[in-house]
């Protein structure tokens, strides 16, 4: 017997090895971006079910979304940034969508990128993922709303005697 295998073998089990690495690394990967995205909505959720006690009688909205976590727990988590006061106060009352919190941009190698995102609408709090596209066009009319009463007021101000 020759104790040197054919070429064939060799480039066949070559062949087979870079693609049975190629798999596990596209696994892992996938792996990654799943325990991600699972991390940010899971840390919002947790968020949302602290905030349904602050929702008022009739399920108005609250003014206050400051985290109730203390510094040092902060640190562990993704940072968010949650509606202001003023702005919650300017949205509230309305039937519409209103984006309350969101974690920053979180890059997935397969799939979209995205932002977990807690909303609030009829009284409930939920938590979603939402692509960058999605919510950059909610987060822009959003905004806009904010925005409007300030700009109508600019424009009723006389300027001149």
């Amino acid at each position: 017997m020759n104790p040197n295998p054919p070429r064939k073998d060799a480039t066949r089990t070559a062949l087979l090895l870079l693609i049975a690495t190629g798999v596990l690394v596209a696994f892992i990967l996938g792996l990654g971006d799943f325990r991600r995205q699972r991390f940010a909505l899971d840390q919002l959720r947790w968020h949302a079910n602290n905030y349904e006690r602050r929702i008022g009688a009739g399920g108005v909205m609250p003014l206050n979304f400051d985290p109730d976590v203390p510094p040092e727990g902060q640190r562990k988590m993704i940072p968010l940034q949650w509606l202001d006061r003023a702005s919650a106060a300017k949205l509230r009352g309305g039937d519409r969508t209103v984006i309350v919190a969101q974690t920053i941009p979180i890059l997935q190698v397969f799939g979209y990128d995205g932002r977990a995102v807690m909303t609030f609408k009829g009284g409930k709090l939920t938590v979603e993922w939402m692509t960058l596209p999605r919510f950059e066009a909610l987060w822009a009319a959003q905004k806009e709303l904010v925005d409007r009463p300030a700009a109508e007021k600019a424009v009723d101000t006389p300027t001149g005697p």
